[in-house]
């Protein structure tokens, strides 16, 4: 039987068509490509497979509710990635998961997190400068955000969406540590303000200095200077070695020598006595002083002595403590429990540490 021309090219054509529709089937059936980061939640417990059917052996059995990456499309399967395995899931049983955009932001000071929109409520945490924090929500001038495990409301006259530049390594400019292999640097941008940085640093085996820790902290309330008198709330300038560490509890795990507070425990201020600027007891030397500061206060629950004034220059300032502190100090150095908890076990006599405290514009100086 002959076979025009003509119906040999429809019959080519058709075939052409259908293969093409196949094709299409395949490649084109989702009109709305799915992006490699598309993720989804599975609806039930679900079978992951080699293949794209049942047919194909289980490689694993996904539970309810966990998520999975997708891959690609075949038909009404999806081949999709769970944790460190990638093969075939039914696509019936798969929700897409809404992606969601996250505002950051960075606090420009050290920020209080309250538990509501104003400053009457009370206070959850405090954020250091710098760090950064999840936006939620707003509430008029104040913004819900997350910070770590905590969410609360923050002013967002502090907030940044420009992420800070990384602290600048000071200890690297220093020409007169090297003996230490431990340093505090507490900078403030000025001899009147009160506000500090708090930075550690520590030399690495080449004999680098590396930023172990960067926190906000206070000195004196009048500022920092290098001509200190006795009830000046000012903070002495210079670089210091570091004494005993003390506490009103017990030893929190520093190597520093460390003495336990107890009720009777008093630092003599008084100018004119031969105890001058020491740790005594009130019971034996009553007599010997007509004043003296209580060490037994929440201020020092824990804390350490900064070698100042060790010659005891009648005058010249007394107990010189880096201990914990929300706002300014009467002459000590302070930050948050938490910052003082960590530099106490950090600090090691071994690696020869000291404390230099200075305006930033003095750094030069050492």
């Amino acid at each position: 039987m002959k076979i025009g021309k003509s119906l040999v090219i429809k019959v080519l054509l058709c075939l052409i068509l259908f293969a093409s529709l196949g094709m299409s089937q395949e490649i084109f059936a989702d009109p709305k490509a799915e992006a490699a980061t598309t993720q989804y939640k599975t609806s039930a417990t679900l079978n992951l497979r080699t293949g794209a059917s049942t047919k194909h052996k289980a490689i694993t059995t996904i539970p309810k509710g966990k998520t999975v990456t997708y891959v690609s499309k075949s038909g009404s399967w999806y081949k999709v990635k769970y944790g460190s395995k990638t093969g075939y899931a039914s696509s019936k049983y798969l929700k897409k998961v809404q992606a969601t955009s996250v505002t950051t932001y960075y606090t420009t000071s050290a920020l209080n997190m309250r538990a509501g929109a104003s400053a009457n409520h009370k206070v959850i945490t405090t954020i250091p400068k710098g760090k950064a924090v999840t936006y939620v929500s707003k509430s008029g001038s104040w913004y819900k955000v997350k910070y770590g495990s905590k969410t609360g409301y923050v002013s967002s006259k502090y907030l940044t969406s420009t992420k800070p530049a990384a602290p600048k390594n000071y200890a690297e400019g220093l020409k007169t540590v090297g003996s230490n292999k431990q340093l505090i640097l507490v900078t403030t941008n000025g001899t009147s303000t009160s506000n500090a940085t708090i930075q550690t640093y520590e030399k690495d085996s080449k004999g680098k200095w590396k930023l172990v820790l960067s926190v906000p902290g206070y000195v004196g309330k009048y500022g920092l200077t290098s001509n200190m008198s006795e009830g000046g709330k000012k903070s002495p300038q210079g670089k210091y070695s570091i004494g005993q560490a003390f506490g009103t509890q017990s030893n929190p795990g520093t190597k520093l020598s460390y003495r336990k507070i107890t009720s009777d425990d008093v630092w003599v201020d008084d100018s004119k006595s031969k105890l001058y600027n020491t740790w005594q007891s009130r019971k034996k030397t009553a007599g010997q002083w007509k004043s003296a500061e209580n060490m037994n206060v929440a201020a020092y629950k824990y804390g350490f002595v900064i070698n100042y004034n060790t010659k005891r220059v009648p005058g010249k300032g007394s107990a010189i403590f880096f201990h914990i502190s929300s706002s300014y100090t009467l002459g000590c150095t302070g930050t948050s429990e938490a910052n003082v908890l960590k530099i106490m076990r950090w600090l090691d006599p071994k690696k020869n540490p000291v404390i230099i405290q200075t305006p930033i514009k003095e750094l030069s100086k050492y």
